[in-house]
């Protein structure tokens, strides 16, 4: 077989945001008190921005080649090759900037040394590299005896690609100065941008800058991809062995392994540098980069591992009962699970990226899970028949463990983050070994662990707590259904359903705070929906 694929993507975003500015006050105010701030015409945190504006494409290649390959009688073998060049995305405004330290640039001479923007030199359009050579082998066999053995052994490897989201790009566009951002903190209500020119509606977007653009420094926020960011990585393989035990039973055990390489994480590149004096007051001055701020930038150098233990019994339909349980022993290893766009930081201490290294967030050791369809037997006439015959039954059930939890300090201890950033917090310090608390329901609810085993880090610390090192409350669940079918003619039939979401009305509650500075720290303040039924008749004809 021989095929391939072309996608042009396509984002356009007309969106004006900030342009009236957004006024927000903290508890750590001027005076102590927000409010009094407000009274007195003070306010805590202004942002204005120029609005968002952005249209942005590529194009998705991809080619292939397969075929299948009969050995023998007993032996079946697929081989693949696919192509999958990542291509960035261009903007037909070139708002894509980049970050090399000593170069500057061309096309906005006025900007900060080492801001480049699409078009410079040492800046490739959409910020990044095209990914040419990216080729992925699979291969994958079936082997069954002769074709008759009761026991088959399949398996399989592969080579893919991932290329960045397009959502990615957004924040690039909010970047002076095709539309720039401003966050001044404790300026006057009435005039905040006192002591300084008032940028708009000059700058408001969308509109093309001068060469001659003027930059407020320090840059208040920059985003880029790495010099050489590298498209995702993964390699994934499998072996199960498959015996079928009666006609109608099958059983399954099988091995999946995945590892992952060039995943993508973002952190600032000009992150304060650590220093016995370091302050919250002296957090710009211990920039390496003194014409920027914050320094976004994504990065390609984290990686992820998973393996797991797969199990299962296959009862196919016979005498009206059809059943199937899987059971999953599973362990999936990551730096950074999920990862968004330039506005947040999935990496705090760019010093110390294995500090992060942990159970991924969606990793549950433990899943079961148990699906069953009864046709229940029925009389074969009078009364009998007419109340009893013709209901089915069908459910499923599913263990499963806890979600990770990942204990942080709820603060900037490490005085890195910036005046006014809270996307993300130092870890927490741990000071003795936590337990898991015994007793009633109620009891655990109040406190899930030994909150007491945690406390603040010291100051100028990103704390010693590891990532998603204790794990929340397991879920059980059975949903449960009957139904029946009655003829009402030889063309129209009456179903009755009864569905029960939760059936034993057991309670399925949400993981504890993890927030140290919470009043709540350590208690399960949330569950989710309890049982729910529904019941419903279908006309079918």
């Amino acid at each position: 077989a021989f095929g391939g694929e072309f996608q042009r993507l396509n984002d356009v975003e007309k969106n004006i945001v900030n342009q009236n500015g957004t006024f927000t006050f903290s508890t750590t105010s001027l005076t102590g008190n927000p409010i009094s701030d407000f009274m007195i015409g003070d306010v805590r945190e202004f942002v204005q921005g120029g609005g968002e504006y952005f249209d942005r494409s590529g194009n998705l290649p991809s080619l292939f080649i397969q075929d299948k390959y009969r050995i023998n009688r007993s032996l079946v073998v697929n081989l693949g090759l696919r192509w999958d060049p990542a291509l960035p995305y261009k903007d037909s405004e070139g708002r894509t900037e980049c970050f090399v330290p000593g170069l500057q640039s061309q096309r906005f001479p006025n900007s900060p040394l080492g801001y480049l923007f699409e078009g410079d030199t040492g800046c490739p359009s959409g910020g990044m590299t095209a990914a040419w050579n990216q080729l992925g082998p699979r291969f994958g066999f079936a082997y069954n005896r002769r074709g008759t053995s009761r026991t088959t052994v399949r398996g399989g490897w592969g080579l893919f690609y991932q290329p960045p989201n397009m959502n990615m790009y957004t924040r690039m566009s909010d970047s002076a100065p095709f539309s720039p951002q401003y966050d001044l903190y404790d300026v006057p209500f009435m005039n905040p941008y006192q002591g300084m020119s008032n940028p708009f509606p000059e700058q408001f977007a969308p509109f093309v800058p001068p060469a001659n653009s003027t930059f407020a420094l320090p840059l208040g926020e920059a985003q880029a991809f790495q010099p050489n960011w590298r498209p995702a990585q993964v390699m994934n393989w499998n072996l199960t062995v498959e015996h079928q035990l009666t006609n109608n039973v099958l059983v399954r055990v099988g091995y999946v392994g995945l590892a992952a390489s060039h995943l993508s994480y973002n952190t600032d590149a000009n992150a304060p540098l650590p220093s016995p004096t370091a302050t919250a007051a002296n957090e710009t001055a211990r920039r390496p980069y003194q014409q920027f701020g914050e320094i976004a930038e994504n990065f390609s150098e984290a990686n992820a591992q998973y393996n797991a233990l797969q199990v299962g019994v296959e009862k196919r339909l016979s005498k009206g009962l059809t059943v199937t349980a899987n059971y999953t022993w599973s362990k999936s290893m990551d730096v950074v699970t999920e990862q968004g766009g330039f506005g947040t930081l999935s990496i705090i201490n760019p010093f110390n990226l294995n500090m992060y290294r942990g159970v991924s967030d969606y990793n549950i050791p433990n899943n079961f899970v148990l699906n069953y369809f009864w046709q229940l037997p029925s009389p074969d006439h009078g009364l009998a028949k007419t109340l009893l015959g013709g209901w089915a039954t069908t459910g499923i059930w599913t263990w499963e463990s806890g979600y990770p939890l990942d204990i942080n300090s709820g603060g900037d201890h490490s005085f890195s983050l910036g005046e006014g950033n809270a996307y993300g917090y130092d870890q927490a310090e741990q000071l003795s070994t936590p337990q898991y608390t015994t007793g009633s329901r109620g009891a655990r609810i109040q406190e899930w662990f030994t909150t007491s085993a945690y406390g603040a880090p010291a100051a100028n610390t990103f704390g010693n707590v590891g990532r998603n090192t204790l794990i929340g409350p397991d879920t059980f669940n059975i949903d449960f259904a009957v139904h029946r079918m009655f003829s009402l003619s030889e063309r129209f039939k009456l179903q009755y359903r009864a569905e029960f979401f939760d059936f034993l009305n057991n309670p399925e509650l949400d993981n504890p705070n993890t927030s140290l500075i919470s009043t709540t720290f350590g208690q399960i303040t949330a569950a989710r929906n309890p049982r729910i039924v529904q019941m419903a008749l279908k006309l079918i004809f």
